[in-house]
């Protein structure tokens, strides 16, 4: 596997471990913002019964998983990195799981690419179970939701990267490397 020359890489990210530090009142927040509406609308007592939270615990495992893949998928369809260049896998030490593209790609495909498991794993399941008095499901977008606080950190700290910048994402850290081209590099290197 090719690597992109050290010099060519501009880091724009956040240990994992400040994740949790960083966005705790974020994180609390989103947390609300998921469920509130739900128990507002429809009691907390008439919401969440006995099989519910072993219900809500199932769908959030999933939705946990999905979350990785809806990454991917976004950074696939609106960054056009190959399905091949994507890995997913657990960081022990902070027990986060993820999805990495190992090819550099430009930063407004990453940045759909870094939202789009808050809308389609949190805001979306939220929603749904809000309508439809599923406590179970607004559990677990709620939870989900709120899980994305890293997801919301990056997109702050990439901000004012331009649209059409190449970026990288970083392989252990929230966020990406922008990648500052030279006369030799290629988009095809892969890190």
């Amino acid at each position: 596997m090719e690597k992109y020359d050290p010099s060519q890489l501009r880091d724009v990210s956040v240990p994992l471990e400040q994740i949790a530090t960083r966005g705790l009142l974020l994180s609390v927040v989103l947390l609300l913002l998921g469920a509130l509406p739900h128990i507002l609308i429809w009691g907390f007592d008439s919401t969440f019964h006995g099989a519910d939270y072993l219900l809500g615990f199932i769908a959030t495992i999933i939705l946990l998983v999905l979350h990785e893949a809806t990454h991917a998928l976004g950074w696939i369809i609106f960054a056009g990195v190959s399905p091949a260049s994507i890995r997913f896998g657990i960081m022990w030490k902070t027990l986060s799981p993820y999805a990495h593209s190992r090819v550099a790609m430009p930063a407004g495909g990453y940045r759909i690419g870094v939202i789009l498991p808050a809308i389609l794993t949190g805001i979306l399941p939220a929603l749904i179970g809000t309508i439809t008095n599923t406590g179970w499901l607004t559990a677990a977008g709620a939870v989900l939701l709120s899980g994305a606080v890293g997801d919301l950190i990056v997109l702050q700290i990439i901000r004012a990267i331009p649209a059409n910048a190449q970026v990288l994402d970083h392989p252990t850290n929230a966020g990406c490397y922008v990648v500052v081209e030279s006369e030799s590099s290629s988009p095809d290197h892969q890190f």
